[in-house]
């Protein structure tokens, strides 16, 4: 069995092989700055001519040591955040009027005087952060989780490095569950039984994007999905003592001492990871699920996709995707549902929203039988 990824027959979302994204870990490591910055010190300057409209304004420090940097699409959207403008009028200058938007941030950098953390790639901000956010940074994580993954011998499903965020999806198929699902055959004698193991998905932000994260999942045989248990989870935020600033603009601590800092945290880390495998509280996960298989959708269940669909902010674009999972999968029920949401994941094509449907077909399952009525009744 080949425990890369490229084994596996399921339908999860797959991004990079674990090679390349060990290869990519170590190549960002490499290539990225950090600094702390006095925003009355910032300029954001207008480009005449820009290939994409994410580069149609620099930041710079003029003066100080950081060369002038493009802005990624998560930077802007942060930057838009931390001067309060209206996030439709703010692309409508970069795409439009981008000395416009020069302006505006730069009249704000002066009106609200702060130290930020500027993180950098590529020649690229990458993220406009609070000076208290603590880095947690990837390689680290996967120095610490990486020999574990191996230790326990786990396939990995899915693994990937986003703009935005990193992820380790794994499971550990020797262990196994059967569940009777609600598609039942011929005169209802026969039940359907879907096989579960247990799951783990580990991912982590190194620009503001949530919490270093370890959840306890479930991959499913017969849809080959994989579902993220809300009710399991450890989380830990980015935030550590405030970076003071002795210079205009100053490089962050080391990663030596970062990884010092953080022994005790990896520690931690490794513990969960090795826990999430054991069986009875996988039991117990699964236990509290089998309800689900009896919570029959009950009205339309184009109006109960819809209903669901605004509750757990699915979009119109995506509907109809669960919609064509739900009814291909024969089974009108909460259990159904959740693994349409999940089989849906593999149709998206951003891996952070895909991940995010992993995490909705969750929720989903984890209804209770009160908050479940009203959205199966729908009509």
């Amino acid at each position: 069995m080949d425990r890369t990824g490229n084994g596996l027959e399921a339908l999860v979302k797959t991004g990079r092989t674990l090679v390349e994204l060990a290869q990519e870990i170590e190549r960002q490591a490499n290539a990225k700055r950090d600094y702390l910055v006095q925003t009355a010190a910032v300029e954001v300057v207008p480009v005449v001519e820009a290939e994409r409209p994410e580069d149609r304004v620099l930041l710079t420090v003029p003066g100080g040591s950081i060369e002038p940097l493009g802005i990624n699409s998560l930077a802007h959207e942060q930057l838009d955040e931390w001067a309060e403008i209206p996030r439709k009028y703010y692309r409508r200058m970069l795409d439009e009027q981008p000395a416009l938007l020069a302006n505006n941030l730069n009249t704000w950098l002066r009106a609200k005087p702060a130290t930020r953390m500027v993180r950098s790639l590529d020649g690229r901000a990458r993220a406009w952060l609070s000076n208290v956010y603590r880095p947690m940074d990837y390689v680290e994580m996967a120095e610490a989780v990486l020999p574990v993954l191996r230790l326990l011998d786990l396939e990995i499903l899915s693994c990937e490095v986003t703009e935005r965020r990193l992820y380790l999806k794994a499971v550990d198929r020797r262990i196994t569950l059967d569940l009777p699902t609600g598609r039942k055959m011929g005169d209802g004698s026969h039940v359907f039984f879907d096989t579960l193991s247990p799951a783990l998905v580990i991912s982590n932000s190194e620009v503001g994007c949530g919490a270093l994260s370890v959840e306890a999942g479930v991959w499913t045989k017969v849809c080959t999905n994989l579902a993220i248990a809300s009710q399991r989870s450890m989380r830990k935020y980015h935030l550590g003592a405030r970076a003071d600033l002795g210079a205009e603009v100053m490089a962050l601590l080391s990663d030596d001492t970062r990884r010092k800092t953080d022994a005790a945290l990896w520690a931690q880390v490794r513990d969960v990871v090795k826990a999430a495998f054991d069986r009875a509280k996988f039991e117990a996960l699964v236990d509290s699920w089998k309800g689900a298989t009896e919570q029959k959708i009950e009205g339309d269940p184009v109006k109960v996709v819809e209903v669901v669909s605004k509750k757990l902010a699915i979009t119109d674009g995506e509907r109809p995707s669960v919609l064509r999972h739900l009814i291909e999968g024969g089974d009108l029920s909460q259990y159904g549902l959740f693994n349409a949401i999940t089989r849906t994941a593999e149709d998206l094509p951003d891996y952070d929203r895909a991940t995010e449907f992993e995490r909705l077909g969750g929720k989903v399952i984890e209804l209770s039988p009160a908050d479940w009525k009203p959205l199966a009744t729908a009509a």
